[in-house]
């Protein structure tokens, strides 16, 4: 690889002492990235992809419509995961919870080191690029769960860097983009992200070499592989469809919080504000290279982050190499760095750094030792128990459920019951189901309307004061059970009669008490 990091002050070759603190920032970097993507707990949706991707695999082919819930039982399922699935599927079934882990943590790896790779062949200041880059990385953790996401975050980069192999450096590999777009296709439908980039990076660059008066002719075999990989966003089960449906769900908005607007004028994602501030104020940097088809992407998935905040990771990705550079070119001409090149200052800025990666190597080391490489089922966040108690007592039947707790339902309950909502969403619920399931937990009368229009044979509610009103309400549901996350009323009909006649006559079997040891994944 041939790199071309320079650094500031006299402009001659690095030292021994200052070739390691060098070294220290890079490891700074990767350090920092495990540290900040060591989530070991469960997503929500994760029973539902690998139960989904075991279901394609043993069925070899797509389930394309619902059976897994009675709103929506029988109605078309697009299923735009289906590859990222199959492949969690088989990674989970070989090397069961680590290899999940292991296998998020080389995706954020190799992200990383796409992107630092675009940064390290233009003018780099080692402290310009662990700065940034550990901001970065800080901004892009939260999206770091183990889900389908994580493939659309990888072939960002992957786009990014090929962008910038053509580009900057004249090595074509943009053959690579529609074939990368095939599996992006099929694997999220972060696709779309894609399929945006390449038309904003033709028309920047296009837009670029007109004022600069620059020959264009490189554009035509962008333009022609922009065409392919436009095209090959249709290679997927449902052609046509599956892109339409997506860009009309993207319109509608979604009671779901990471794909609510991050409100500017207040102390949330102060850290995403401020990479968006630095990415501003880098456009007073004088840089007579300055990289107009990156910064137009930049600014696109800058107001795509601000509408949702999910895409905040995909705006750190695109900003990082970019700001890398002009930074590094205010601190060469500025000077910044000249005095600190002595070796006492070297050893102490190396001791430090030194102590930084171990401590976050430790602490991230720390917390996959304490779980034994699994993945954390916290019965805090899962009716992990209440769902045990309905399992071991043999309660079949419908379940009203609350969103997040869809999936996890699903792979411990199926096919004795079916849920009422999952985090499938619009790909398989109906704009209705959706729209009365949000907000039934805050309001008694919404809830009660929702089990008229979707009955249910068991409710399984959080925790809250909506549910309890049904405990002294003179209805028809009994309340069964229930513990500090999760509470169990089942519908007084025949349906229930043999379930309610143990209960009657206390003959029911409770999960013990709540251990302190931790619950691993499913």
């Amino acid at each position: 690889m041939n790199e071309t990091v320079t650094t500031a002050g006299q402009g001659g070759r690095p030292g021994a002492s200052e070739k390691v603190v060098n070294i220290l920032i890079r490891l700074l970097v990767y350090s920092s990235a495990l540290y900040f993507f060591s989530f070991v707990t469960a997503d929500t949706d994760l029973w539902g992809h690998i139960r989904f991707g075991e279901s394609l695999w043993a069925q070899k082919a797509l389930q394309r419509v619902d059976i897994y819930s009675y709103t929506a039982f029988g109605s078309q399922w697009i299923n735009h995961e289906w590859l990222s699935e199959l492949v969690m599927y088989f990674v989970y079934h070989v090397f069961g919870s680590p290899g999940l882990l292991i296998g998020k943590l080389l995706v954020g790896f190799l992200i990383v080191y796409l992107l630092s790779s675009i940064s390290l062949h233009r003018p780099c200041e080692p402290w310009a690029y662990g700065t940034i880059f550990v901001l970065s990385v800080f901004v892009m953790c939260p999206g770091f769960m183990i889900r389908p996401q994580l493939l659309t975050f990888l072939f960002t980069a992957a786009f990014l860097y090929i962008f910038h192999l053509y580009l900057d450096r004249g090595k074509n590999l943009l053959w690579s983009l529609p074939v990368i777009m095939v599996a992006w296709v099929n694997s999220h439908g972060g696709f779309l992200i894609g399929a945006g980039l390449f038309p904003v990076v033709v028309v920047a660059e296009y837009i670029n070499c007109r004022v600069r008066s620059r020959d264009t002719g490189h554009i035509r075999a962008m333009v022609f592989w922009l065409i392919l990989t436009e095209t090959a966003v249709f290679i997927n089960p449902y052609g046509c469809h599956l892109p339409g449906f997506l860009f009309r769900s993207l319109n509608i908005p979604r009671d779901i919080s990471e794909w609510s607007p991050v409100t500017v004028f207040d102390l949330s994602y102060l850290r995403f504000k401020l990479l968006a501030l630095l990415f501003l104020w880098s456009f007073f940097i004088k840089n007579r290279e300055r990289r107009y088809w990156e910064a137009g992407v930049i600014i696109v998935a800058m107001l795509y982050a601000f509408m949702h905040q999910r895409h905040t990771p995909i705006f750190a990705m695109a900003a990082a190499p970019y700001l890398t550079e002009n930074f590094s070119l205010l601190v060469q001409r500025m000077g910044f760095l000249g005095r600190i090149r002595s070796l006492a200052s070297h050893v102490l800025l190396g001791a430090f750094l030194f102590i930084l990666i171990s401590y976050q190597v430790a602490f991230a080391g720390s917390k996959y030792i304490k779980a034994g490489w699994n993945i954390i089922v916290d019965p805090s966040v899962y009716p992990v128990h209440a769902v045990r108690f309905l399992k071991q007592n043999g309660i079949r039947g419908d379940v009203l459920v609350p969103f997040e707790w869809g999936e996890y339902v699903i792979w411990k309950l199926y096919p004795e019951c079916r849920v009422s909502i999952d985090g499938r969403f619009r790909t398989v619920y109906p704009e209705a189901v959706l729209r009365a399931h949000f907000g039934a937990g805050k309001d008694v009368s919404r809830l009660k309307d929702l089990l008229d229009r979707y009955p249910a044979d068991i409710i399984l509610g959080r925790q809250n004061p909506v549910y309890h009103k049904l405990i002294s309400a003179q209805n028809e549901w009994i309340y069964v059970y229930s513990d500090p996350t999760a509470i169990v009323f089942v519908r007084n009909s025949d349906s229930q009669k043999g379930f309610l006649e143990k209960f009657w006559n206390k003959r029911l079997i409770y999960p013990e008490a709540e251990s302190k040891s931790l619950l691993y994944f499913p």
